[in-house]
């Protein structure tokens, strides 16, 4: 990771160099390379659990004549899981992911279906950008990696996979504002950055229960990723609220705030570290209040990095 220095964290605010918000520092391969995953492959539950992994296998081994060589087996291992041919094995699965992309025409085979031999397909990237206009998330090719090569404590849990874990964060990076570094011109001045801050922060509000249900995993499975993402990989920072009683005198539970553990744009590192997202949940705290009574970050319910 590439430490640059705190930006802007001030009562005052600069522009830097006449239009940006943040100093821009160069990343270095595979850092500065990355994809687009369409919202409508992270959201479609009609599809398999490792729907995001097995597309994001598809758009990084996509050749500049847009055909893709693979066998079964090396998507599954490069999924984190074991191949196998099995008539219900996961071999199977991942053929049948593959089917659906073809129904849905984001590829074309070129060769015989196979669950072990070599094939190749046509990635159709123009139903790829269209899929893409409708929502997308940003992946760095080293954050794939990171996710992919992860190795999880013993758990019995056969659905908390590498290609899960990259599917929660997926969405989580969809859904977490970006404010772009450019400011427009009404926004060059430090009072016109300050209100945007406010106005844009760069954190995602939701309760774990929703989003369970909207990208198709069990809570339970996704409270444990959610901790991979944070304290494991470092890829994510969360908060959590103090519970509050409605007015039947119940205690009722309040969104999480999630906030990236670092901001890039394009080619670029814009900031980093643990002042960044929490400063950047801080301003959706804020914003909460307004929909929330008494909204509250309960820092109790933070884990120490690596634990």
């Amino acid at each position: 990771m590439i430490e640059i220095g705190v930006n802007n964290r001030q009562d005052t605010y600069s522009v830097i160099d006449g239009k940006y918000e943040y100093q821009r520092v160069q990343l270095d391969e595979p850092s500065s390379k990355y994809i687009y995953i369409p919202l409508s492959v992270i959201t479609d539950t009609n599809m398999d659990i490792r729907r995001v992994g097995i597309f994001s296998y598809l758009k990084i081994h996509c050749g500049l004549n847009n055909i893709i060589g693979f066998t079964i087996p090396d998507m599954v291992e490069w999924c984190g899981g074991k191949p196998d041919r099995r008539p219900n094995g996961i071999n199977g699965k991942v053929l049948s992911l593959l089917d659906y992309f073809n129904d849905v025409g984001y590829l074309t085979y070129l060769t015989e279906k196979s669950r072990s031999s070599y094939m190749k397909c046509l990635f159709d990237t123009a139903k790829y950008y269209e899929q893409c206009s409708n929502g997308y998330a940003v992946v760095y090719l080293d954050e794939i990696e990171k996710i992919m090569n992860y190795e999880k404590s013993n758990s019995k849990d056969g659905i908390l996979n590498n290609s899960t874990i990259l599917l929660v964060f997926a969405f989580l990076r969809n859904k977490i504002y970006r404010r772009p570094n450019e400011l427009k011109p009404e926004e060059r001045t430090s009072d016109g950055i300050k209100y945007r801050r406010e106005r844009l922060p760069e954190a995602y509000s939701s309760n774990i229960s929703d989003i369970a249900n909207e990208i198709g995993v069990s809570t339970k499975t996704l409270s444990k990723i959610i901790d991979i993402l944070e304290y494991d990989l470092e890829l994510i920072v969360t908060d959590r609220a103090y519970r509050v009683k409605n007015d039947n005198d119940e205690y009722r539970t309040l969104p999480t705030i999630f906030a990236n553990a670092y901001k890039r744009e394009d080619k670029y590192l814009l900031d980093v570290g643990d002042n960044y997202s929490r400063n950047e949940i801080e301003l959706k705290v804020n914003n909460m209040n307004q929909h929330y009574q008494n909204y509250k970050i309960n820092k109790s319910k933070r884990k120490q990095k690596g634990g």
